[in-house]
């Protein structure tokens, strides 16, 4: 009786040490995720503190998912200032934006960035965008979900 309770027991450890396997809480969408990105120029500028109203994020999703979303930044030089890369998990999509010109003249502008992706299979995301500077910290700027409209 002993051994037969010794034996299930082994089984099920087993059982389930086997059926376990590792997954990424976010792991990336296999397939290929297009992504392109621009900005535009300087839309204000000014030496006060950003406030909640120079904040803006829109999206439309329907076959690709298109944001347009501010970013504040030095105003000099007003081009090539951003690297911005991003990567698209089965449920998050990061979308980092590096300033690469932060200290070249005391002004702060509002950037609007322009970003679209492709062939994304789910109908939600959770869309994370981040401003920063090289070999530096991060900040979360803009934290959203967005839908594909049906």
């Amino acid at each position: 009786m002993i051994r037969q309770v010794l034996l299930t027991t082994l089984g099920l450890i087993t059982f389930l040490c086997f059926s376990c396997k590792e997954k990424s809480a976010n792991p990336e969408i296999q397939g290929p995720v297009s992504f392109s990105y621009q900005y535009g120029k300087c839309g204000e500028h000014g030496l006060q503190k950003p406030t909640v109203s120079d904040s803006v994020f829109i999206y439309t999703f329907i076959d690709k998912l298109i944001i347009d979303f501010s970013v504040r930044g030095n105003c000099c030089p007003d081009s090539n200032r951003f690297t911005v890369t991003s990567t698209a998990g089965t449920d998050t999509i990061v979308v980092a934006v590096v300033d690469t010109a932060q200290h070249l003249c005391r002004c702060i502008c509002t950037y609007m960035i322009h970003a679209e992706f492709g062939n994304l299979p789910n109908n939600h995301y959770v869309v994370r965008c981040t401003a920063g500077v090289p070999q530096g910290e991060s900040d979360l700027i803009h934290l959203v979900d967005v839908y594909r409209e049906l």
